[in-house]
């Protein structure tokens, strides 16, 4: 199973929070947490973060990686470190997207 990335929203993830993520990462898997989802989107605009928690080593660079999620399923995912604390290094993922007006939208206004 696959997760389309590009259409999902904060609920999708909200309902996976305090649940293990497997990142590939140099040949093996790290587990990460989903410790929180934080929701700003409007009606015009989906817009969250995620933050996630993983171990101290490795130390996962800012860059795209390949997750896994029992319920998820496969998705890729552009991460950063933000923090890190004697709980965990965090990462964080943002989205951000405008939502399509429904078509002929504009010509009603």
């Amino acid at each position: 199973m696959t997760l389309e990335i590009e259409s999902s929203v904060a609920a999708t993830f909200a309902a996976q929070l305090h649940t293990a993520f497997r990142v590939a990462h140099v040949g093996t898997t790290i587990e990460i947490e989903l410790v929180e989802v934080a929701d700003g989107s409007t009606s015009r605009q989906v817009s969250f973060s995620l933050l996630f928690r993983g171990p101290q080593q490795p130390l996962l660079a800012q860059q795209i990686y390949s997750f896994e999620h029992d319920r998820l399923g496969r998705f890729d995912l552009f991460i950063v470190p933000v923090k890190q604390d004697t709980h965990g290094v965090y990462y964080e993922a943002v989205f951000n997207r405008l939502i399509e007006p429904p078509p002929g939208a504009h010509e009603r206004a």
